[in-house]
């Protein structure tokens, strides 16, 4: 860690620091605090990765010895005042997944157990209003409601909690619930899967379950980090335990998404179809079975089915008069969504790389799994490829590579990777196969023979598809992958070698005499 610390910042630790949440709220204190980031993987590639203020800190919550080393780094630069923890583990199949234990409890208990020899001012505990049951007709979620849905993500949730409070005698905490938090962009996972079905020409584009009055409350990320600054900024004059929701109070119905989403899109709301709750009850077993014998279960999963027409109602009045706090107008989704619409169809690449990096958790299609891999390996195979091709006993192979600087080099990988990944997500080849033809222009006019460009280009492709193979979650997509990675990289590889003797050819003179 470097030692440039500024000792006028307060200093802050968050977990989670890349994720969707901990990414904005690093951005929004970056220049007001000393911020220990804290990620299981550094990110390479973020904005925020070489700011003076920010000090990444490589670190696994889950694993003791690992969070016991980031704290012998935080103490050598004089601890901490305050405790964001943002890390946890959710994803949407209901089963008893291990991470939850080993994530969401182990890992709580562990940043809460250095956080007492950190000097820490205040620990901050990121709940979800959707680790309480559903109420009934008529009531509400408020900060006093107990965390007591039965599913495995609020169980955790609810054992965060109640860690939390034991360590307030140590230290002051908080916990907050998030409603469902989204950007501009997204970024939360049902939403991004409800509109790419409701804004494309797929036989589910109309459906809505039940009467389309599932509900739940949804909060812009920008408004959530209002909140956890007025928590910390307040932190003296709070009790040393605390629960507050950060969530409007109306929930948001399916059906009103859907008319607001496709009338921004087309113009005119399109008609929904409403299929009664026995019929969808039924053909979403009959589908995830499908799914789970052919390995390919879609987003729409059995245990679902029970919130259909159900509202998730929240009182967040004791939040509101604590801090004066309320979601912005401007920030409600009603509001927001043109702005995710306007996202979605001027920017698709964007779109689609910010929603898949944040949707883990949910079960895509097979091209946008190996999308969302793409994203995720791209750093680790752009270092093995360019170590590759940059190795002294491989220099005979790629003689002019050896002569462009690294940071060029690599910045070109990542292109490749960028093209490549669009050409998955929108299983259309033709901006890839485009680039090969500027790749191989770009080559030529710096001297490379094709075969140099064409091996390079087949060992990035063999890279990335022996990487894949790896990915557990891809077992038995090899054909997929074949189709996907390996036989565009084939076809790419072909329209460098096409431009390649293109250019040799108008190249060549040709002699119109005769005799």
């Amino acid at each position: 860690m470097p030692d440039n610390i500024d000792a006028n910042l307060p200093k802050i630790l968050v977990t989670g620091a890349s994720g969707f949440v901990g990414h904005y709220f690093l951005d929004r204190i970056k220049d007001h605090f000393t911020i220990y980031a804290l990620e299981r993987r550094i990110p390479q590639n973020s904005p925020l990765r070489n700011h003076p203020n920010i000090f990444w800190i490589s670190a696994d919550v889950g694993d003791i010895q690992s969070v016991e080393k980031a704290k012998a780094e935080m103490l050598e630069n004089g601890g901490v005042d305050f405790v964001l923890h943002l890390a946890g583990y959710y994803d949407f199949n209901y089963d008893e997944n291990p991470q939850y234990q080993r994530t969401n409890i182990d890992g709580t208990k562990n940043i809460l157990e250095i956080s007492k020899e950190l000097g820490i001012k205040r620990f901050i505990f990121a709940s979800s209003v959707a680790a309480c049951k559903f109420p009934e007709k008529g009531d509400r979620v408020s900060e006093s409601t107990p965390p007591d849905a039965e599913y495995a993500y609020a169980r955790s949730k609810k054992m965060g909690e109640i860690m939390t409070k034991e360590y307030s005698k140590y230290f002051d905490t908080s916990v907050v619930r998030f409603a469902a938090v989204f950007s501009d962009w997204c970024e939360y996972g049902p939403l991004y899967i409800f509109l790419n079905t409701w804004l494309n020409k797929g036989w589910k584009s109309n459906i809505l379950g039940g009467k389309g009055k599932s509900a739940i409350t949804y909060i812009h990320v920008h408004c959530v980090i209002d909140l956890l600054l007025k928590i910390i900024q307040q932190s003296n004059l709070l009790q040393s335990y605390d629960i507050f929701n950060v969530s409007p109070e109306n929930p948001i119905s399916h059906k009103d998404l859907f008319l607001k989403a496709t009338r921004y899109y087309y113009g005119k709301p399109k008609k929904p179809f409403y299929m009664p709750k026995p019929i969808a009850t039924f053909g979403v077993i009959a589908m995830d079975l499908l799914g789970r014998i052919f390995g390919n279960r879609p987003f729409e999963k059995p245990w679902m089915m029970q919130y259909v027409d159900k509202e998730l109602n929240v009182d967040s009045a004791y939040t509101r008069e604590k801090f004066g706090w309320r979601p912005a107008e401007r920030y409600k989704i009603q509001r927001r969504l043109l702005y995710m619409v306007e996202h979605m169809k001027s920017y698709p690449y964007e779109w689609h790389k910010r929603n898949l990096k944040m949707s883990k958790s949910i079960t895509l299609t097979p091209n946008l799994k190996i999308a969302q891999k793409l994203e995720l390996i791209r750093e680790e195979v752009v270092d093995d490829f360019l170590d590759h091709i940059l190795d002294k006993r491989n220099e005979d192979i790629f003689p002019h590579y050896h002569h462009i600087d690294k940071g060029n080099l690599r910045k070109d990988s990542n292109t490749s990777f960028e093209f490549l990944a669009i050409s998955v997500r929108s299983k259309d080849r033709v901006s890839a196969l485009s680039y090969a033809r500027q790749l191989a222009d770009l080559r030529n006019s710096q001297g490379f023979n094709s075969r140099e460009v064409l091996d390079a280009l087949e060992t990035l492709g063999d890279f990335i598809r022996k990487r894949l193979y790896k990915e557990e979650e891809l077992h038995g997509m090899e054909q997929e992958i074949y189709d996907e990675i390996t036989f565009t990289f084939q076809l790419m590889v072909d329209e460098v070698e096409g431009r390649f003797e293109e250019i040799r050819r108008a190249n060549i003179p040709i002699d119109v005499n005769r005799g």
